[in-house]
């Protein structure tokens, strides 16, 4: 692994551009995310970003504390889930909170998925907070994606999940009714299994020689 230092002076590089005051902020914040074992890249995008729009320092700085909030209160609920400490999913679940998915939810969703890859765990954090960001109640998307978990498809399937959600809202379905069928059909494949797969014809013997 890097060290926080190297870490830290590959960092300031990107942060070049940064105003003084915020760059003094975040290389604080980054190296306090860094020795607790939470990434600091979102905190430094989230400057750059700001910073890049000309947003003023303070609100720029308000941002980034508040991004660190969503880092920590991520990790907790990753924590409370049963998940070892890994940056990438927890970037995926500040960014679920940060699209309006609840602590609770998300640590609800890892114990009922239970056992899952530190990979598979940021496909179904992302997932879930992409479904809250289109509308969906925060309960109801981590239902519909432990759901899908539970059908035996692969957790890769799950990102076609807000694609089918829309098709559904663009038929006169809402958010949360869409999510409530689409859990509902996950649930059926779970109980039932996948429609059988009609078995391919063994080949035609070979015609008998002529006489």
């Amino acid at each position: 692994m890097l060290s926080i230092v190297l870490l830290l002076s590959l960092q300031q590089g990107q942060l070049d551009r940064v105003p003084a005051d915020v760059r003094t902020v975040v290389d604080s914040m980054s190296a306090s995310a860094l020795a607790r074992g939470l990434p600091a890249d979102p905190l430094i995008q989230k400057a750059i970003e700001g910073s890049a729009k000309g947003v003023p320092s303070q609100r720029v700085i308000a941002a980034v504390r508040l991004v660190a909030e969503q880092l920590d209160t991520s990790a907790a609920a990753l924590r409370a889930g049963g998940m070892i400490a890994d940056t990438l999913a927890i970037s995926a679940g500040a960014f679920a909170l940060n699209a309006g998915m609840s602590a609770r939810d998300i640590t609800a969703l890892l114990l009922r998925a239970g056992g899952q890859t530190a990979g598979n765990v940021r496909i179904e954090l992302n997932v879930a907070g992409t479904l809250v960001a289109l509308g969906v109640p925060s309960a109801e998307a981590a239902n519909l994606v432990s759901a899908s978990i539970g059908s035996g498809r692969p957790a890769t399937d799950l990102l076609s999940l807000p694609g089918r959600l829309q098709g559904e809202v663009a038929r006169g379905a809402t958010p949360a009714q869409a999510a409530a069928g689409l859990a509902r059909a996950a649930a059926a494949q779970a109980r039932h299994g996948p429609p059988p797969t009609h078995p391919e014809h063994p080949p035609h013997p070979p015609a008998p020689p002529h006489p």
